[in-house]
């Protein structure tokens, strides 16, 4: 074994942080400026407190293509097999964490591209 130096402020428990003891209970996304939404789980599965149409398939479950769901600005991370097996565990979601990152990268690039006149007509020949 290791022969290691006690640590005894290990045992040490401080207080609750502040989101366990007034835990935020309802947002509105809209009102505090946020756009986007990162599901990141791999705990106990409950999904009924997300009520937004089109995120939840017929089963109640995430629907989603890679973690990237339908609805824009909706992500998961950390569901088992978002699309391997590591996808689930703390050592393997961050593959499936770059990709939804990438993803939300290019949606906010197509969501900023404001084609002018010029490159409105490139495009069309």
């Amino acid at each position: 074994g290791l022969d290691l130096p006690e640590e005894p402020e290990a045992w040490v428990l401080g207080p609750d942080p502040a989101d366990v003891t007034d835990p935020t209970l309802e947002l509105d996304l809209a009102a505090a400026g946020i756009t986007t939404v990162i599901w990141a789980t791999g705990y106990g599965v409950d999904y009924s407190w997300l009520q937004v149409d089109g995120v939840l398939d017929t089963a109640g479950r995430p629907a989603h293509q890679r973690g990237v769901s339908p609805v824009n600005g909706v992500y998961f991370v950390g569901l088992p097999w978002l699309s391997r097996r590591g996808s689930s565990f703390i050592w393997g979601c961050w593959h499936d964490a770059k990709y939804v990152v990438d993803e939300i990268q290019i949606q906010r690039g197509y969501a900023a591209y404001r084609p002018t006149p010029a490159t409105a007509q490139e495009t069309i020949r």
